[in-house]
């Protein structure tokens, strides 16, 4: 369980304080905006793997294509059910605008952004524990990475885990000062 706790931790000092709670009012207010796309790939290191560069293009030049894009879902539901061929489809329709180049994590990203769960961001780094706990996540297609993860995340210890670090995390020391 400390494991669990230690990355509920982690989530809110470093990402939640530092990141989440200045983007979330932005994107579920209304418009996507080629500057609020921008913060968020910055903050959440995918603006890299973006083509285009900012000072040749500009924020507008860059990101409009991804930003028409998700303004397209803004009044879209968003279920467990259509998040995979939407986030597939659209990776795939973003390859002409950029390039050949699949932006599946900013894109992964971004939705989880204005939609939150069950969009399930696509990470490297839980890709790989995914992989390691023989999971099979897949490479080719978000829908693969999509279902390994939530066949992580409905397994037993995993919902035990969250259950106890979201209580724990409640009255932890770092909550308190927030607070």
């Amino acid at each position: 369980m400390a494991n669990w706790r230690q990355s509920a931790k982690y989530y809110l000092k470093h990402v939640w304080d530092s990141d989440d709670r200045h983007l979330f009012p932005k994107f579920s207010a209304g418009e996507v905006t080629c500057e609020m796309l921008h913060d968020l790939c910055s903050r959440y290191g995918v603006a890299r793997t973006i083509p285009g560069h900012i000072n040749k293009l500009g924020v507008e030049g860059k990101y409009r294509p991804l930003a028409d894009m998700l303004n397209r879902y803004r009044d879209a539901g968003m279920t467990r059910e259509n998040v995979p061929g939407i986030v597939d489809l659209e990776i795939a329709n973003m390859r002409e605008p950029y390039g050949g180049r699949s932006l599946r994590s900013a894109i992964s990203k971004a939705f989880w952004m204005m939609k939150r769960h069950p969009v399930v961001i696509f990470d490297s780094f839980a890709w790989q524990g995914l992989q390691r706990l023989g999971l099979k996540p897949g490479y080719d297609t978000y829908r693969g990475y999509f279902n390994s993860w939530f066949r992580f995340f409905e397994q037993e210890d995993t919902k035990d885990g969250l259950d106890d670090a979201l209580e724990w995390l409640r009255s932890s020391p770092y909550t308190q000062s927030l607070l």
